[in-house]
């Protein structure tokens, strides 16, 4: 037996036969799991046809979230986002979420796609080089706030509140804009 099975029957989880049926379908899980995004090999059982289809939706679903959380990879890659993606999500799984799985495309892309023009390639290369590095340590706006005659608009009263009207658009006691109480009507 496994080590997680022994493990899961000393702890006490429950019977050694409920413990052995769901390691099994833990295990026959994963491997479907593996065949569904990862390009594994179909586990025993399963309609091949079906499962390919069911991949295939699942890589069509990763690649649009893809090109929603970053809109420019289709653009810069053209018609051959679709195929280059496809190819990138048969041997790489989801791993980090989605902003990272756009930057690993990125790089996949970078070093395997073909067919990318010199000018697709190297935007593609700024892309991935403004998004890949560190983090700015400051935002834009606490660095637009930090000078003279700042942009960023009005620095904060003490205790972290901004000057003039509150959160709910209202001025001072809870009035409307025409001073009255109730929104003023």
């Amino acid at each position: 037996m496994s080590e997680e099975y022994e493990y899961l029957v000393a702890r006490g989880a429950g019977e050694p036969g409920t413990v052995l049926a769901r390691t099994r379908l833990a295990h026959r899980q994963a491997e479907l799991l593996a065949a569904l995004v990862a390009g594994g090999p179909l586990p025993d059982g399963f309609d091949a046809a079906q499962v390919r289809v069911q991949a295939a939706g699942l890589a069509a679903k990763r690649r649009d979230t893809v090109a929603k959380v970053a809109p420019e990879l289709p653009v810069l890659l053209g018609g051959g986002f679709a195929p280059a993606f496809r190819r990138y999500a048969e041997g790489s799984a989801l791993s980090g979420g989605y902003r990272a799985d756009a930057l690993a495309f990125a790089r996949w892309a970078l070093d395997h796609a073909d067919g990318m023009t010199k000018r697709q390639r190297r935007a593609l290369e700024r892309w991935y080089a403004d998004r890949a590095g560190p983090a700015p340590r400051r935002t834009v706006r606490a660095l637009l706030g930090s000078l003279p005659g700042s942009l960023a608009g009005p620095s904060p009263r003490p205790g972290g509140r901004p000057a003039g009207r509150g959160a709910a658009g209202r001025g001072a006691a809870g009035r409307g804009p025409t001073g009255r109480r109730g929104g003023g009507r």
